[in-house]
């Protein structure tokens, strides 16, 4: 499993809500978005972790913030607004319901928010605010994260991401001059606020399926395609049990497996993986065309630039390019806990993997790794472990109430 398709389930229900809170409030005073440098661009890092693009942004002149850039959102949600230091003022609460909840989501809509990016500042914000944090995003990413920046960054500007600097340059859309020919354009489309292309996928048995694809930098996949005999996708001969997201209720399952083909204009890819399962947006914010999306799995083999403006996107292959598609070799899914994120529990134990043949249960607290204590260890390093080609097993210390165990883990590729 990748454990940030965790909230692409709570994305789609948020988008029930979101355009009928934006069209409410649409009274509201707006300034937008600014570069503050002269020169009319602003370069800084962002952290790359499982997948996913974590920016610092500084809220109503506060502390700074961790926020992910995620095109697969419209409207900018803060997880939880109970810090008192944020001064943010609700002009109203609202009830979310939708799909793979328990109930409804408390949340608030908070307007005339400033937000702060380095070098950049956005005045007459809206935000959606959640009564508590029901993402939990930051045990999944090993770190603070505390809210999501979508469209209303991106439609202002054209965004640059650099996977392997891990740097980011915001141009003025009029000041921007494509600053190579090696890029590639592709022409996009912007619906409910999120950007799609065309793609064509070949699958195992040699059919081809032409569609729209939604480009997600939220999400941690390479591929997620949704079965459907209408569209002609089909589940692959092998798959495995996997999650592509969570609801507020627990898990939404769905299959892992792998496609013949994966092209996108000039670039392809082969023996792709690909999740299986309904992670859709609603019909009325997605194209009728539409037959998955695109994660960061397999945006971070490019330079990419987006200019929503002109409609368009560039891709520049970078040396990640001609990598390998590689799962989670172990079956163990881990959640970060405790001080500084270094407790890290057992979530989850898939069937038939090398964790369960070796005795790994749900719950199970790793203590130390390959002689190496897990505190002296992040999240992502963990992953990046269990992905290897290793071929030793892989010693773990394990904490199973108050007894430590010891378990000898050969990793194995399962799809």
């Amino acid at each position: 499993m990748n454990p940030l398709k965790m909230y692409c389930t709570f994305r789609k229900i948020l988008m029930l809500g979101v355009i009928l809170l934006i069209t409410s409030n649409s009274r509201a005073q707006f300034i937008g978005y600014r570069i503050d440098e002269p020169e009319k661009k602003s370069v800084f890092n962002f952290q790359f972790i499982n997948n996913l693009i974590i920016v610092p942004i500084v809220l109503n002149d506060s502390v700074e913030m961790q926020f992910i850039l995620d095109t697969g959102v419209r409207t900018t949600l803060l997880t939880e607004g109970n810090d008192n230091h944020l001064d943010v003022s609700y002009n109203r609460p609202v009830k979310i319901s939708g799909l793979g909840t328990s109930g409804d989501i408390q949340a608030y809509v908070a307007s005339n928010v400033k937000l702060q990016l380095p070098g950049i500042t956005g005045k007459g914000q809206t935000l959606i605010v959640l009564g508590e944090d029901y993402l939990n995003l930051q045990s999944h990413i090993g770190q603070e994260v505390h809210g999501i920046l979508g469209y209303d960054f991106f439609s202002h500007f054209v965004v640059r991401i650099d996977y392997i600097s891990k740097k980011i340059t915001v141009y003025e859309s009029n000041s921007f001059i494509l600053p190579s020919d090696k890029f590639t354009r592709f022409p996009i489309s912007i619906a409910g606020g999120r950007p799609f292309l065309q793609a064509e996928i070949i699958q195992m048995d040699g059919a081809k399926t032409h569609g729209s694809f939604l480009i997600d930098t939220g999400a941690s996949h390479s591929l997620l395609l949704e079965p459907s005999t209408e569209k002609g996708i089909f589940l692959p001969s092998k798959t495995l049990p996997t999650i592509v997201g969570w609801g507020l209720s627990g898990p939404i399952p769905g299959r892992l497996g792998r496609i013949k083909l994966f092209t996108l204009g000039k670039f392809s890819f082969k023996n792709t993986l690909a999740s299986f399962g309904d992670c859709m947006q609603p019909a009325s914010q997605s194209l009728p065309d539409r037959i998955g999306s695109i994660g960061g799995e397999l945006l971070s083999r490019f330079t990419v630039i987006f200019d929503y403006k002109s409609e368009q996107m560039f891709l520049k292959k970078n040396y990640h390019y001609k990598r390998g598609f590689e799962h989670n070799k172990s079956g163990i899914d881990l959640v970060a806990d405790g001080e500084s994120f270094k407790t890290f529990k057992v979530a989850h134990v898939m069937e038939n993997s090398p964790a369960s043949t070796a005795g790994i249960m749900e719950g199970d607290i790793i203590v130390a790794i390959n002689g190496k204590g897990a505190a002296q260890l992040d999240l992502e390093e963990i992953h990046g472990i269990f992905r290897s080609d290793i071929s030793q097993p892989v010693q773990l210390i394990i904490l199973r109430g108050r007894k430590y165990q010891s378990f000898s883990l050969r990793l194995k590729k399962m799809i």
